[in-house]
């Protein structure tokens, strides 16, 4: 059986529900394949209760993947060193917090003034899958709902953070589902 990965919970581009999906990045891969790439804090959002580097032996994320004309799925993912550690990575990445914090995140980097775009309300719902983070922004055009599913999922040691973004409109649940289902697969 091979070693476990930190890719190993991350969506492939075969994963991804239809046709039409584009990398608009590349992402990182794995810094267990290119060792120039710290681990690091993955985003301010974790706090402190997330494993360490010290307990972090394998990070990776995928690209960012857009089907046009606003959907998007992205991930990331960590290998913990010890269960105690990948516990405490779905503790935090599972977290109504969390799922604010990376809301607002997300929401304030479409509220750049460049955009001129205003952030007007965010909303955090617990779902089936983990939560769903809502956020409406207001331009000239008018207002516009962005809702983003965040999931976290674990296999062993490896645990991911899936977010699914579409506008004006959820991701639909079922694609959701079938993204979940065959990482686990696998």
């Amino acid at each position: 059986m091979p070693a476990l990965r930190a890719l190993d919970v991350l969506p492939r581009e075969e994963d991804l529900p239809g046709q039409g999906w584009l990398a608009i990045d590349d992402g990182f891969g794995s810094n267990r394949d290119d060792p120039d790439l710290s681990p690091g804090e993955l985003i301010d959002c974790v706090g402190d209760e997330f494993p360490g580097d010290d307990e972090i032996l394998e990070s990776a994320a995928t690209p960012h993947y857009l089907r046009p004309p606003g959907r998007l799925l992205h991930g990331f993912a960590v290998l913990c060193a010890t269960d105690d550690a990948a516990e405490r990575a779905v503790t935090v990445l599972d977290s109504w917090r969390f799922a604010d914090c990376l809301g607002r995140s997300v929401a304030a980097d479409l509220a750049d003034p460049a955009l001129e775009a205003e952030l007007l309300e965010v909303d955090v719902d617990v779902t089936e899958q983990g939560h769903r983070v809502r956020f409406t922004g207001g331009t000239i055009e008018g207002l516009r709902v962005v809702h983003l599913d965040v999931v976290c999922i674990r296999d062993d040691r490896a645990v991911g953070l899936l977010w699914f973004a579409d506008t004006p409109a959820p991701f639909p649940t079922e694609d959701v589902d079938a993204v979940v289902e065959r990482i686990y697969a696998r």
